[in-house]
């Protein structure tokens, strides 16, 4: 009996201690569907401090889980929101997080082309952009998102009038709205 006293403490230890871990991971959870569900409901009137706060939430959430499957899910999240309050080069860290934490992801390729479109469309700073769209198709040329950054690359490059006359060559019903 007295051999078996030690073991029970043992594992009773090692089991409010495991449960301890998904109790915190559960309100973290709970908290970030309570944040989003602020989120959506105020979206027209929102406010940085939730849009913040889920933010937060995201982050410390995917750092002290990063094996679950919802962690990359909430970088992407975390990036979004980031995008909706212009804060566009903590979104593109958080989707270069995502590339290095997650390589061989499913969401590896289409956060190397968030970056790229929100440097591209978000910022006009189209010459940061095509890094990141090379890369994509570079390490993921079969990947559907690699066929768009091969369309999108040449236009990266032009100015205004090549763009235009581009629209015109490839587009012609798009020719009279140009003109």
């Amino acid at each position: 009996m007295k051999q078996l006293l030690p073991f029970a403490l043992g594992l009773f230890i090692l089991t409010s201690c495991g449960e301890k871990k998904i109790d915190q991971q559960a309100a973290l959870t709970a908290r970030i569907d309570s944040l989003e569900n602020i989120l959506l409901t105020d979206s027209l009137n929102l406010s940085d401090e939730p849009a913040s706060e889920v933010i937060k939430a995201y982050l410390q959430f995917s750092d002290t889980y990063p094996k679950d499957s919802n962690a990359v899910d909430y970088l992407f999240k975390a990036a979004d929101v980031m995008r909706g309050m212009y804060r566009y080069q903590d979104a593109i860290q958080v989707l270069e997080l995502v590339v290095s934490r997650y390589p061989k992801s499913d969401k590896a390729p289409a956060a190397l082309f968030y970056a790229g479109f929100i440097l591209h469309a978000d910022t006009e700073q189209n010459t940061l952009a095509v890094p990141y769209f090379q890369r994509l198709i570079d390490d993921f040329p079969e990947h559907p998102l690699a066929n768009d950054a091969r369309n999108l690359l040449p236009l990266l490059n032009m100015n205004q009038e090549q763009m235009l006359d581009f629209l015109k060559q490839h587009n012609p019903d798009t020719s009279e709205l140009v003109s």
